[in-house]
């Protein structure tokens, strides 16, 4: 059999012995005795475990009056009676003779964490009551102490039998001294003494490990710290000092700190073990057990705080037992592997066990009921913080040696490195030197491309731009042309009947040289006949009229063009939006071949600072994207609205049709150079990656809202005033 499996059994084995003894300790009384406690020494305490009689209520109803006639009390045979973890009440008959010279004894319990204590004393013929224990303030004791001291009023030589109930949700163990006031108090004063030489060690290693984790910054030192301040809280907890000093009207808060500490001091030393142990990496798999031990723990804690105290208790002493084991079998094992502070951690924690294990015997009367037995729990823990703080002392000491041997190693990594880099400095030079004839050659050739790829860019933005001017044209073409007709049209027929007048006037003339006059004006009446004389002034009339139309119209088409194109204005301008529409739209009436309809919606919006001919391509490209989404959905009812708008600081233009719309993927895609939905051969992709540089150029946004089938709607928002902007 392995060392491991040896100490699990034995430990398991102890474990079997003494849950035993905790299960079954309330069945070991024997028969009814009543022989009084007889206290004749006066500078000692007498213990008064052999001489009390024990009755368990099981229903806890019985009152002093049905306990004077009870008669199935049994004698304890021990020193410190151990009546186990139980949910009963127990009642404690006990007689005393005062033979030591004082009218007055006290009866001190030395168990402070009993719930509920009631004592009852002989008073005029019947039982004076007094109630206390952890369920009750601490103002309410007879005498403030963190142990449990009544009153024996014996007077001398006399005898009295008193009778104790008590309740508890922890262990019963009853150690209860008889004694005169002086040996009571001087046996407190003695423990006290103990108690605070224990906490001064606490807190000196507190502190000191306080100052090594903030001088060092290592988390462990925390870890460590927190795990003696629950130590020390939970050794106090068990002596009854939190109830005196601490939370003494708080008697919820005191009965559950000895369950909540107790839960507490294991997390904490269990936290601290991993990582002062590095169990995650020397054993990993029972480093998860720990996760096991954890939440039964908070079980326990939960239970506690339900008032379950019973079930909370039981397993605070099943848990402390497995986290015994467990941090044993830890230590070993990380022993083995050779890691050094095992060895530390081993020795401190096998002084807290072997503290833990005489006081646990001793309360099962293995050993005897002293000074000793009494402390060594607390004494064991002192000696576990000391140890585990030399410990931590001396993991500085071998970090500051792993430090000094990693600057060594670095060092010397230093020096090696150094040389390597002067051997490859030479040849790194040579190579420097061939890469940078290479570079330089690579950056000429990129510096060529570069100019090649500018040109290039120039030249597709002056292709798109003959593209926008060759549909100008045409629609300029389109637009003069039909106003010229009116011209060419008219110009025969005009010359035709203005050739009849001068006929008609021709004859008139005649009249002044030939005779007769009469026969002369009925031959012009005849010519006039022939001639359709009315119909031809209004024929000319018509004409006239229509030649006019034309020259306006071309006057117009003209302006529009000058409007539009602006060529002579190449800084920044007062400009009005709504005029530069109107005149992109002439320009564009050829291209809407009367299938779009097109709605304006202007507001009186103010003049904007700008650069009126980029403006206008920007209105031209757009307007033309939308006319051509709405012919190409085929529909009859096609339209562009058309609006302008004033917020704020800027200017909006919105243009919307119901065209075919676009999809998301498209709709991301169509401010990139190059990108286009048309036809190879119909467009070259840069419409709107210009409409985009000129709105970004006059620090404006533009937003673009589409959905495929419903139609598109651009919307421009240009400041007033760019120049403030610069």
């Amino acid at each position: 059999m392995s060392e491991r499996t040896s100490i699990i059994k034995v430990f398991i084995t102890f474990l079997t012995i003494i849950f035993s003894q905790l299960l079954n300790a309330p069945n070991s009384f024997a028969a009814e005795s009543t022989k009084p406690l007889i206290v004749k020494n006066n500078d000692t305490p007498y213990m008064l475990g052999e001489y009390i009689l024990l009755y368990k209520s099981i229903n806890n109803t019985e009152n002093i009056n049905d306990i004077l006639n009870e008669n199935q009390f049994v004698k304890s045979e021990n020193e410190v009676p151990n009546l186990g973890i139980s949910p009963y009440s127990f009642w404690l008959k006990f007689s005393v003779k005062n033979e030591s010279g004082q009218d007055t004894l006290l009866l001190s319990i030395e168990q402070p964490y009993l719930d509920s204590i009631e004592f009852y004393s002989p008073a005029n013929g019947s039982y004076e009551v007094f109630k206390t224990g952890d369920n009750y303030a601490f103002s309410k004791r007879q005498f403030k102490n963190h142990n449990f001291i009544f009153k024996l009023p014996v007077k001398q030589n006399q005898q009295e039998t008193f009778y104790l109930k008590i309740k508890t949700g922890e262990q019963l163990l009853l150690p209860i001294k008889v004694g005169t006031s002086k040996s009571i108090f001087e046996d407190n004063h003695t423990k006290d003494i103990i108690f605070g030489i224990y906490c001064g060690i606490i807190f000196v290693m507190f502190f000191y490990n306080l100052f090594l984790f903030f001088t060092v910054k290592d988390n462990i030192y925390l870890y460590y710290v927190i795990y003696i301040l629950f130590i020390g809280l939970t050794q106090a907890s068990i002596l009854g000092y939190p109830n005196q000093y601490l939370w003494p009207e708080s008697p919820y808060i005191g009965n559950l700190s000895v369950y909540i500490f107790s839960c507490l001091v294991s997390l904490s030393a269990l936290e601290f073990v991993r990582v002062f142990l590095l169990t995650k990496q020397y054993v990993p798999t029972i480093h998860n057990l720990s996760y096991f031990i954890i939440a039964a723990y908070l079980v326990a804690a939960v239970l506690a705080v339900l008032k379950i105290y019973n079930i909370s208790y039981f397993l605070v002493l099943f848990n402390a037992a497995i986290v015994s084991a467990y941090m044993l079998l830890v230590g070993f094992l990380i022993l083995r592997k050779g890691y050094k502070p095992a060895k530390f951690f081993l020795l401190g924690w096998s002084w807290m066990l072997v503290g833990i294990i005489i006081y646990v015997l001793k309360d099962f009367q293995i050993l005897g009921n002293n000074i000793f037995t009494n402390y060594t729990m607390p004494a064991g823990s002192a000696m576990e913080v000391i140890l585990l703080s030399f410990a931590l002392a001396d993991r500085i000491n071998t970090l500051k040696q792993e430090k000094e041997i990693s600057q060594a190693e670095a060092i010397r990594a230093m020096a090696e490195n150094d040389r390597i880099i002067r051997e490859q400095n030479v040849i790194l030079e040579s190579k420097v030197e061939e890469r940078t004839s290479e570079l330089q050659q690579s950056n000429q050739d990129l510096n060529k491309a570069l100019t090649n790829l500018q040109e290039a860019q120039s030249q597709l933005v002056d292709a798109e731009k003959m593209a926008s001017l060759g549909q100008l044209t045409a629609g300029i073409a389109h637009e003069i042309n039909n106003p010229i007709n009116f011209v060419s049209s008219s110009i025969n027929p005009l010359k035709r009947d203005i050739q009849g007048l001068m006929q008609i006037l021709e004859e008139y003339e005649k009249l002044h040289k030939q005779e007769p006059l009469n026969v002369n004006l009925k031959q012009i009446e005849k010519l006039k006949e022939n001639l359709e004389y009315d119909y031809l002034k209004e024929e000319i009339d018509l004409m006239l009229n229509g030649i006019a139309e034309g020259a306006t119209r071309t006057a117009e088409i003209v302006k529009s063009l000058r409007n539009f194109s602006r060529l002579d204005e190449d800084a920044l301008k007062p400009s009005d939006l709504n005029l530069g529409i109107d005149s992109t739209l002439v320009l564009l009436n050829n291209s809407m071949d009367g299938k779009v309809k097109i709605t304006k919606c202007y507001n009186d919006i103010p003049a904007i600072e700008c650069f009126p001919g980029k403006i206008n391509q920007v209105f031209m490209n757009i307007l033309t994207n939308s006319i051509q989404a709405v012919k190409a959905k085929n529909i009859t009812n096609g339209e562009i609205i058309i609006s302008t708008f004033e917020k704020d600081e800027v200017v909006g233009v919105s243009i919307k049709d119901n065209g075919i719309g676009m999809s998301e993927k498209t709709k991301m895609k169509i401010f990139e150079p190059f990108f286009t939905t048309k036809d190879v051969g119909e467009g070259t992709g840069l419409g709107l990656s210009i409409v985009y540089t000129i709105i970004e150029s006059h620090k404006g946004k533009i937003e673009v809202h589409s959905e495929e089938g419903i139609g598109t709607e651009f919307i421009l928002y240009l400041p007033k005033n760019l120049e403030s902007l610069k």
